[in-house]
């Protein structure tokens, strides 16, 4: 059996590579390691994963300019706390790792991490709402709630599969000034500065599209909110002392689910 902490090259061998463990990490590290595997099961477990691809990545708390994402060949459910990759911010693996990282999802690791010293966690998706409101002109309306507090924290960028340096030049700029950004025609990237942040940000963006692709499959004339409710709104939200929009209320929560259905990610 192919053990998913193993390199998987594009013939499909493997590569045995030695894995960290708690032991030669640091306290911190080995948590942020723990909450990352996390959001791969959740994902997994929710199911907006797509096989092998997209990807979830982590600032190593301890070194900024650290980050960990996955072996490329490994299926979300089988992610665990020693599985990640430690790629430098010049996208180069940090120690001798011989695994197969994916471009993407390094190039993302540069470009988020790089621009946002603030973030910690991304999520990058192809979920099928969110890729074919990403297809319409008219993107995310203003036809359910949670597209009413994500909104506002959303920018678009168009699809380019060949991520040349002006286009990670333009995504950084994008990411400097979004939370939230859908990829047209592809599918959305979640930035957080916790990994409940990230994973609230991602499952209530599929919510909002798949709400609004449901909706306009009736054929039905839309009821829209109107740009001033959706500001107001959005501000009642935020100052709601009853609720947060982190995901630290659910993330606790869902630590408990895993730990149920999906464990051994630790």
């Amino acid at each position: 059996m192919t053990d998913p902490g193993d390199a998987v090259g594009l013939d499909g061998t493997t590569t045995a590579a030695d894995p960290p463990d708690q032991s030669s990490c640091t306290e911190s590290e080995w948590r942020a390691r723990i909450h990352l595997a996390a959001i791969y099961r959740a994902i997994h477990l929710y199911g907006m994963s797509d096989l092998v691809n997209g990807a979830i990545a982590a600032r190593v708390p301890d070194q900024p300019d650290h980050y960990l994402t996955h072996p490329y060949g490994m299926f979300w459910e089988e992610a665990t706390a020693s599985s990640f990759i430690t790629i430098a911010a010049d996208g180069t693996p940090v120690h001798d790792d011989r695994r197969w990282t994916n471009d993407g999802a390094v190039n993302l690791c540069r470009w988020i991490f790089g621009a946002r010293p603030d973030i910690h966690f991304f999520i990058h998706g192809h979920e099928v709402p969110i890729a074919a409101v990403g297809s319409l002109e008219c993107g995310l309306l203003w036809v359910n709630q949670p597209a009413v507090y994500l909104g506002h924290m959303l920018g678009y960028l168009d699809y380019r599969f060949d991520e040349t340096e002006q286009f990670g030049a333009l995504f950084s700029d994008l990411a400097e000034r979004h939370n939230l950004l859908i990829s047209r025609n592809h599918g959305h990237y979640a930035f957080g500065r916790t990994a409940g942040e990230s994973f609230f940000r991602s499952f209530y963006l599929r919510q909002a599209c798949e709400i609004q692709i449901n909706a306009m499959s009736t054929g039905s004339e839309l009821h829209l909110i109107s740009d001033d409710e959706a500001g107001r709104f959005q501000e009642q939200m935020y100052a709601s002392p009853h609720y947060n929009y982190d995901g630290a209320t659910e993330w606790p929560g869902l630590i408990r689910k895993l730990d149920r259905e999906c464990p051994g990610y630790d």
